[in-house]
């Protein structure tokens, strides 16, 4: 397909720039009357003289990075031939997409196809990629949903130029099911795009040859493009290698909830919060959470130490403890994620349950990922109930030794006012939790500590100034005994003005 202001579904045709001939049902080429031509190994660009010959072959090498990486390393089969060895890609105005890739007979299950970017988009290797996966698709099964078509292409486009427009929309919406029907608002606002973060986490896992296998399983169920067809032979692909979809989706949900990607980028933003909330500074039982849940959506609770409203002094160990209550005969799975890693909560009879080592500081946070993995919208607007409770450890609490901690800071710490971090390394010889105060403001932060060398960050207020300053860090062992204190002083230096930042609208493809 094909990225711009909005991406067409794959094998659209735009009504601009082509024509269907009615006698063959086969979509007719852009005239090139006076074009040129740039031939390479596997492609031929055509481009008219407005367009100069360098960057026909910026597309070219582009296309040809992409088949390298798309044929050569992920084993997909070459395109199908339209009559010789090349695959055609033109030049021209695609109406304000980036790129457009078109079926040459729009009704057969594999054909060739031929690729369409705009001027504008030449140099861009995701744009070349994704539209070069169309025509690899079309090999395979020219059909399918477009969650599936359009989920993969991004995918490849994104492996291939490791970097992607969709980075973080799909987690912008979580709640929408993970086929996501034109019907609904994931397919109206074209979120299918954002479904190539699911097959990531398959590729992540499986191979890229996965996303092939399911290609090959929708051409032998004659899916067409019904969604619940591609959900169907996922599912099969997936049972060959011994889980099933709706495992997967847990594990899917676990992984954006514990940021754990290889791709760059995934493990910098977790996915929306339906809730979050602090734990407060004393015991306390938080309120329920009802969640609804569609079928292949997940919802994401965020839980935060402490109490922001409150002094921080005197606060210690505590014990986050988290149930979910499942409806009945779900095989969803929940999971929640904190600094010591992704934890499944335990499952018996209908409710499932995990305690997280906490703190009443402020400082900790942690993700609980509520999948609903039933596969079809038979099992939509299913009720999941979160409780939680926090119990404060008693302080003098008998247990392990507090671990010895051993603190490094710069000499002279740069601190840009938009990231207004103070970074520095804490080498600890087990786990436990620090506390840290910046004398000169109260600036507090709370921090689990792992054996080995611990790289942290305190956030520190914009308005905060610069010069030499004492930093105060007191160890404590995870049930709550305290251990040594450490001061220093570091000399911070603040520059720079506070920005905002929005996000990167992603782009869009028409194919």
């Amino acid at each position: 397909m094909s990225y711009g202001i909005r991406r067409l579904a794959a094998g659209a045709i735009s009504v601009l720039t082509l024509l269907v001939l009615s006698a063959s049902a086969q979509a007719a080429r852009p005239v090139t009357t006076g074009w040129n031509e740039f031939d390479s190994a596997h492609f031929a660009v055509h481009y008219p003289a407005s367009v100069s010959a360098p960057a026909a072959q910026t597309l070219s090498n582009n296309l040809e990075s992409a088949y390298a990486a798309e044929v050569g390393s992920w084993g997909f089969n070459p395109p199908l031939s339209d009559g010789d060895s090349l695959v055609d890609a033109y030049i021209q105005d695609t109406g304000g997409h980036l790129g457009e890739s078109v079926r040459d007979n729009p009704a057969a299950n594999t054909t060739s196809g031929y690729i369409v970017i705009d001027p504008d988009s030449v140099a861009d290797a995701e744009t070349a990629a994704h539209e070069l996966f169309h025509i690899l698709q079309y090999a395979i099964y020219a059909k399918g949903a477009k969650f599936l078509k359009e989920g993969t292409a991004e995918w490849a486009g994104a492996n291939v130029a490791r970097t992607t427009s969709w980075l973080f929309t799909y987690w912008s919406a979580p709640d929408q099911p993970l086929d996501c029907m034109s019907s609904s608002p994931c397919g109206t606002d074209d979120l299918s795009y954002a479904r190539w973060i699911f097959f990531d986490y398959l590729s992540e896992r499986y191979g890229a040859g996965i996303v092939k296998e399911i290609f090959q399983k929708a051409a032998a169920l004659g899916a067409q493009d019904d969604a619940s067809a591609d959900v169907q032979a996922i599912d099969q692909v997936l049972a060959v290698h011994g889980s099933s979809l709706s495992q997967a989706f847990n594990g899917f949900t676990a992984a954006n909830a514990g940021e754990t990607y290889s791709f760059p980028g995934l493990t910098a933003q977790r996915p929306r919060a339906a809730v979050a909330t602090y734990t407060g500074a004393n015991n306390a039982t938080i309120a329920p959470q009802a969640l609804t849940i569609d079928h292949l959506a997940s919802n994401y609770v965020y839980f935060y130490s402490g109490d922001p409203r409150v002094s921080s002094a005197g606060c210690g160990a505590a014990t986050l403890n988290v149930t979910v209550d499942l409806p009945a005969g779900t095989a969803s799975a929940p999971s929640i994620s904190d600094a010591f890693g992704v934890h499944p909560l335990a499952a018996g009879g209908n409710t499932a349950s995990y305690s997280v080592p906490w703190t009443s500081c402020l400082g900790m946070q942690a993700a609980l990922g509520v999948p609903n993995s039933a596969t079809t919208s038979a099992d939509d607007g299913r009720q999941f109930v979160v409780r939680a409770t926090m119990t404060l450890t008693p302080v003098k609490l008998r247990g392990a030794a507090a671990p010895h901690i051993r603190a490094s800071f710069p000499k002279l710490a740069h601190v840009a006012r938009n990231r207004p971090f103070l970074r520095f390394n804490v080498r600890s010889s087990g786990r436990g939790l620090l506390q840290v105060l910046l004398r000169s403001q109260y600036v507090r932060g709370s921090f689990t500590l792992q054996h080995g060398l611990n790289r942290l960050k305190l956030r520190l207020p914009k308005s905060f100034h610069g010069g030499r300053h004492q930093i105060v860090l007191t160890v404590f062992s995870t049930t709550g005994r305290r251990g040594q204190t450490v001061r220093r002083h570091v000399r911070i230096s603040m520059h720079g003005r506070a920005t905002s930042h929005s996000a990167k609208k992603p782009r869009h493809y028409a194919s």
